[in-house]
């Protein structure tokens, strides 16, 4: 019998496994929503506002959960039926729950940079950061370390424990990987655009990429193009 090969990201269920993590793609849709309408928000007016717009921040969380749904899908089809949707509950509030922390860090930060420099030189200071960072070893390993899975144990309590804890992990790794990003994106004032884009490569360097070649040049290059749009844009608009 010849083994098959499976795309990465693709994941084995057992039969009548259903959908454990598309509720994921709910929230992000819900984030998607919240960054759309950001701009019509009154007092909202990109980075160098004097309050950094609060709402953009769970916002740009909620559109990366998607990402983690093959890890999410893994761990809930290897749990009893009773327990999957605890488990992946567990999971994705561990990674939820560092990945707000950051996000307010780097919110925070990127407020703080745009008030100093001015929204467009923070802007290319968090561009320069972004790609840059594609380079760096702990770059490179904490994306490998993305693609984590977790079996959990089967009893109910230990896997609730688990997963929560594996979820943290999962989060940890995600914000040195994706940290830069996201800082990005808070420069550019929680654009839609420049958010989706940075999200497009997040995706394609975890999910359609293997591990000893994540297209370093590549990303950077997409990320120079992302921050340079950002820049024109903040200049002219």
């Amino acid at each position: 019998m010849t083994a098959t090969s499976l795309p990465r990201g693709s994941l084995p269920a057992p039969a009548g496994s259903g959908r454990p993590e598309a509720w994921l793609w709910v929230i992000s849709g819900v984030g998607w929503v919240a960054l759309a309408v950001l701009p019509f928000a009154g007092g909202h007016h990109g980075t160098g506002s004097s309050v950094p717009h609060s709402a953009g921040w769970p916002a740009m969380v909620a559109v990366m959960a998607p990402l983690i749904a093959p890890n999410v899908r893994y761990a809930a089809v290897r749990s009893p039926g009773r327990a999957r949707r605890a488990v992946a509950a567990g999971v994705v509030a561990g990674w939820a729950l560092v990945w707000i922390g950051a996000a307010v860090l780097l919110g925070l930060g990127a407020w703080w940079l745009a008030g100093e420099v001015g929204p467009a030189a923070a802007i290319g200071l968090a561009t320069v950061g972004a790609a840059a960072w594609q380079w760096t070893p702990l770059k490179r390993r904490s994306l490998a370390r993305c693609d984590r899975r977790l079996a959990p144990p089967l009893d109910r309590r230990r896997a609730r424990w688990a997963s929560g804890r594996f979820g943290v992990v999962l989060g940890r790794d995600c914000v040195v990987s994706c940290g830069p990003l996201m800082a990005l994106m808070a420069a550019a004032g929680h654009s839609v655009a420049v958010a989706a884009a940075c999200v497009a490569v997040a995706w394609y360097e975890r999910r359609r990429r293997p591990h000893h070649d994540p297209a370093t040049l590549e990303t950077s290059l997409g990320i120079a193009a992302i921050g340079a749009a950002a820049l024109v844009a903040a200049v002219l608009l």
